[in-house]
């Protein structure tokens, strides 16, 4: 196995999501996030406009990525300053897209040992065999950091904080895109961690106002239903963080 920096992020409702909509609505949908994570990979990078369309330019990235269902893996090649920085910079913007846009996704950033293995073998009568699995203890533990956390948001692990403080970019990162925070957990007391922000910046109460808007309606969107106490719960939680961070910049 290999040891490398992971970002592990899990879509919230996404059974409901599946059941509760035609598959029109699916294909619309899941391009929506498909797009939401090639922009974050090109970072602000796009081909040139083809017939009125932009595509992001995701070539120059060096991070890895993989999609299952309502799993998104992000996750670099070696321990370098210059992958860690790629990978912060790609999940941040993420993690916020989807919690304030698109769909709400707890997370988890870690440093650990994992395997991948990719392939596909078309037979002659029209079967195939393919496999796309990463698997390894780096894994498990960001699947088990992320699983407990009671709100939409992403815990950054201490392993991978302490390489960040190590180089300058990583500590100016850290800056611009985290704060320290207890996280809610389930049927556990809250974690002091250190998470991303939602926002650079919020510009007054009518900007934060329609942000919590927009948290309600994320968490309720393509047939969500957010009555279910366990639901409201992650909702209220979501919004006290914003309204936390309100005034960090």
């Amino acid at each position: 196995m290999k040891e490398v920096y992971l970002a592990y992020f899990d879509f919230m409702g996404f059974k409901q999501f599946i059941l509760n909509n035609e598959d029109e609505v699916l294909m619309r949908r899941m391009g929506h996030i498909f797009r939401d994570i090639e922009m974050c990979i090109a970072r602000g990078k796009f081909h040139p406009p083809q017939g009125g369309m932009i595509f992001a330019d995701t070539t120059q990235s060096k991070l890895n990525t993989l999609n299952i269902s309502d799993t998104i893996l992000f996750w670099t090649n070696d321990l370098s300053e210059e992958s860690l920085a790629e990978l912060i910079e790609v999940a941040y913007e993420f993690n916020w897209r989807e919690i304030t846009y698109n769909f709400p996704l707890r997370g988890a950033i870690v440093k650990g040992n994992i395997r991948i293995v990719s392939g596909k073998n078309d037979n002659e009568n029209g079967g195939s065999y393919s496999v796309q699995c990463l698997y390894g203890p780096g894994l498990v533990y960001a699947h088990d950091l992320a699983e407990k956390q009671q709100w939409a948001g992403t815990i950054i692990d201490e392993t991978v904080i302490s390489d960040l403080e190590k180089f300058e970019e990583g500590r100016d990162l850290l800056e611009k895109y985290t704060v320290d925070y207890d996280v809610p957990r389930k049927k556990m007391e809250p974690r002091p961690s250190i998470v991303f922000k939602l926002r650079q910046g919020i510009a007054n109460e009518e900007h934060l106002k329609n942000l919590l808007k927009s948290i309600d309606d994320v968490f309720a969107l393509d047939n969500k239903g957010t009555e279910h106490p366990d639901v409201q719960e992650k909702i209220k939680n979501t919004k006290d963080f914003l309204i936390h961070t309100k005034d960090i910049s």
